[in-house]
Parts: structure tokens; C-alpha cells; sequence
């Protein structure tokens, strides 16, 4: 049994495959008892055949061909079944191994590709950051210092605020 792969970002397979193949195992293992316990009612019915027909028991006696035939056939059923059942299962853990097995190097190369793109990232930042920092220096140099404040009492670059702002009116609001 094969998984598909499942969606990126998501991790393991999808539920609802796994669901469906467990739910074959479990039929496959319901059908090998069914079948079991028909051929043990089979192999019981023939053991208790002379108390069933009121025949006393007349010590150990050999079973008839038929009945050596159906013992047989029972536990060769049987056999078959059980042996379906592990090799089933045995498939599905193999198969489950190798799609983890795949999974986890998939993970392992996207992480070193996401790993890739952050130190990128890291260094274009860092390069941008180092740029802003040297415009600003070049702009606090270029720009002469000046303690005093002017005569009318603003800051240099201050905005002006308007009459309404600073009373707490807005001329723009409906009454």
C-alpha cells in the first residue's frame, strides 16, 4: 500500500488514506476470524458428531477421510489467512518507513533551502539597515546644530498646528 505525498506544510500522510487502508487491515482480520471460527465450528461439529447422534464412545477412533479432509482444508484456510494478514501488514510498515524516510529528507531540504533564503534575507537587511544608518550620519553631519530656538518659538521642521486641533474642535465634523 502507497500513500501520496501530502500537501507542503502539512506533515505525515493524509488521515483520511489512512483511515481507509486500516479499515481494509481491520475486514481483511475481521474476514480471517470469521473464516476461523466457521472452520473451528466445522472441526468442533465433527469432534462432537457421536454425542450429537447419541453414539457412545467406543475409545479413540481414527477420522474419517472426510473428515481429515475438512480438518485440512480448515487450517489450511486458516494458514493462508494469517499469512495474508502479515504480509499486509508488514507491506504497510515498510511502506510507512519509506514514506517517512522520505518525508523527513524532503523536510531536511526544504530547511536547508529556507535556510538559504533567511541568511539572504539576514544579509540584505543588514546591508540595508547599514546604508540607512550611514545616510543618517551623513544627514546629521551635513545639517549644523543649532541649540537656540528661533524667535518665534518653533522647532526647526515643526508643523504648524491648526487653531481647531489644538482646542480639541475638528471644523470638519458635522454638529
Amino acid at each position: 500500500m502507497q500513500f501520496p505525498a501530502s500537501r507542503f506544510g502539512t506533515r505525515g500522510y493524509r488521515e483520511e488514506q489512512v483511515d481507509e487502508f486500516l479499515d481494509l487491515v481491520a475486514e481483511t482480520l475481521a474476514g480471517r476470524d470469521r473464516e476461523l471460527a466457521r472452520a473451528r465450528a466445522e472441526i468442533n461439529r465433527v469432534k462432537n458428531w457421536r454425542e450429537d447422534h447419541n453414539i457412545p464412545e467406543q475409545g479413540v477412533r481414527t477420522p474419517t477421510p472426510e473428515e481429515v479432509h475438512l480438518y485440512s482444508r480448515a487450517q489450511l484456510a486458516a494458514e493462508a489467512l494469517e499469512d495474508r494478514a502479515r504480509r499486509v501488514l508488514a507491506q504497510a510498515d515498510a511502506t510507512a518507513r519509506q514514506r517517512y524516510a522520505e518525508i523527513m529528507h524532503q523536510a531536511a531540504e526544504r530547511t536547508k533551502v529556507l535556510g538559504v533564503h533567511a541568511s539572504v534575507i539576514r544579509a540584505q537587511l543588514r546591508a540595508q539597515l547599514l546604508q540607512l544608518a550611514e545616510e543618517v550620519q551623513q544627514l546629521g553631519a551635513a545639517a549644523p546644530v543649532d541649540h537656540e530656538l528661533p524667535a518665534n518659538g518653533e522647532l526647526p521642521g515643526a508643523h504648524r498646528l491648526r487653531d481647531d486641533q489644538v482646542h480639541g474642535t475638528d471644523v470638519h465634523q458635522a454638529p
